[in-house]
């Protein structure tokens, strides 16, 4: 079964210790030219955080990146919208698209943060072969990796 409480738990990708939602951070860089880019999931600490002083550094409380206002923030890194830019007149440098979506999976798909851990061993053993695009990172999908690697690990 799986450990970890889907959307209320993740890894941080510093000391790869539980964070939740209280303690967590989102940070990224964002320069002036070139799209937002590396995309970080880390407790809210100096410990944790790897862009702080960088001078594209941009982040954000865990909490702004989650449910429907969450896909709202991440969606605003492609396109303002037609409300406040009807004429196309600003459109953002589009982000790093592997950091950008496996931020998002991570963040917005239940099950897919502890499924990560097991990605490298089932893609070696073929288990993505019969997989699309599509089902690779559905719900479903990460709670049959968690309980089929899951008891490999713990046997």
């Amino acid at each position: 079964m799986p450990k970890m409480v889907p959307l209320n738990a993740w890894v941080c990708d510093s000391c790869f210790q539980e964070v939740g939602i209280k303690d967590g951070w989102v940070e990224w860089l964002s320069p002036d030219k070139g799209g937002p880019h590396s995309f970080r999931i880390c407790h809210n600490d100096d410990r944790c955080q790897k862009h702080t002083d960088h001078p594209d550094r941009q982040d954000g409380h865990l909490e702004n990146f989650l449910g429907i206002e969450g896909m709202q923030y991440f969606l605003s890194f492609l396109d303002i919208g037609p409300l406040l830019d009807p004429n196309e007149e600003y459109m953002p440098s589009a982000p790093e698209m592997r950091s950008f979506v496996e931020a998002f999976r991570r963040l917005q798909i239940p099950h897919y943060e502890e499924a990560r851990k097991y990605h490298s061993v089932a893609r070696s053993e073929g288990y993505f072969s019969d997989q699309n695009e599509v089902s690779a990172s559905l719900p479903s999908t990460c709670e049959s990796i968690i309980k089929r690697y899951e008891s490999e690990e713990n046997a």
